[in-house]
């Protein structure tokens, strides 16, 4: 009886050591593994035999799925498009603001020059430069561009094309 009681109890203790979460990227990789902390911007977790703690920012999750079932829908930041080709450049998503970017992967500085110029043709040179921008983008896999500071002013005055620069990231 104490044998079949021994057995039972590390028999329990070897499936709790195991039991595992599922922590869902927004890249759509899996991770198996035990989350140990949740807190408002990130997770803490665990890979199963690991005792090492890890850090990931909700920003590149989509959802938790706990061993219990219970699903966990993370919506923060915005979603990053997945880009396989230099053809995806349309799904490249612009944003000015760092904070979205939170988490995600620098891939690369990236800048663009219009060849539109002067008052009548900066705005039109801005939109070409961004279309450019994300073709780059794309090009280097990259779903996500941060667009810097304002477009160069002075240039674009003289008629010398509108230059963008930007971040890209994945």
């Amino acid at each position: 009886m104490k044998k079949l009681f021994l057995l039972f109890a590390v028999s329990l203790v070897f499936v709790t050591a195991y039991a595992q979460d599922k922590v869902i990227l927004k890249n759509g990789e899996e991770l198996n593994v035990k989350v140990v902390n949740n807190d408002e911007k990130t997770i803490e977790f665990q890979y199963p035999g690991e005792t090492l703690l890890n850090v990931k920012n909700k920003r590149e999750i989509s959802c938790i799925i706990y061993e219990s079932g219970r699903k966990e829908e993370i919506n923060q930041g915005i979603e990053v498009p997945v880009i396989t080709s230099e053809k995806d450049w349309e799904k490249v998503v612009e944003t000015y603001i760092e904070s979205d970017v939170e988490g995600l992967t620098r891939v690369d500085e990236i800048k663009a020059t219009s060849g539109w110029g002067g008052s009548l043709g900066s705005s039109l040179g801005y939109k070409g430069a961004i279309k450019k921008l994300k073709k780059k983008a794309a090009k280097l896999g990259a779903g996500v561009i941060l667009i810097h500071g304002q477009p160069n002013q002075s240039a674009s005055a003289r008629g010398g094309g509108v230059q963008v620069i930007a971040t890209a990231y994945k």
